[in-house]
């Protein structure tokens, strides 16, 4: 019984990968469209300079992850923006700045502030939805200003 439990999630899985593979798929013009309408939109025509294939085919691979990911049931979708021709290493390399090594973290060089965490006796709710209080705007561009690793900690502090 459980060989046959197994094939069926095994079945069930292959057919939600080819149905996403199929309500994903564009045409290489729509997807050639679609890049240069972008790098006209970001400032990004390279004129013909080599990189402009390698470039594309960067593009051509997140455009893949942001069709699969949006035709997925999730909370959130996603979308191109500037950096849709830029690799994962290529954006980490420019924009998220410095980190600190585990060694200051476990050797407590780094410590976190206490100022937020509760206190003995204080109600905290399981969950929060922080959009319907005001307390969340819209996803703006901070350049390369290095405090996105620092930001996302605190969030996920303050949701821990």
């Amino acid at each position: 019984m459980a060989t046959f439990s197994s094939a069926m999630l095994m079945a069930t899985a292959l057919l939600s990968l080819l149905l996403v593979a199929s309500a994903t798929a564009r045409t290489d013009e729509e997807v050639m469209g679609l890049y240069l309408r972008w790098q006209a939109q970001h400032g990004k025509a390279q004129n013909g300079l080599p990189n402009n294939g390698e470039r594309f085919e960067i593009f051509k691979d997140n455009l893949k992850f942001i069709d699969e990911h949006n035709s997925m049931d999730r909370p959130y979708k996603v979308g191109l923006n500037r950096f849709a021709d830029l690799t994962n290493e290529e954006y980490r390399a420019m924009f998220l700045g410095t980190r600190p090594t585990p060694e200051k973290v476990v050797l407590g060089q780094s410590k976190p502030s206490l100022r937020y965490w509760p206190r003995r006796g204080d109600r905290i709710p399981k969950a929060v939805d922080w959009r319907n209080l005001g307390a969340v705007n819209q996803v703006k561009d901070q350049g390369q200003c290095g405090n996105s690793l620092s930001l996302s900690r605190n969030i996920h502090h303050q949701n821990s």
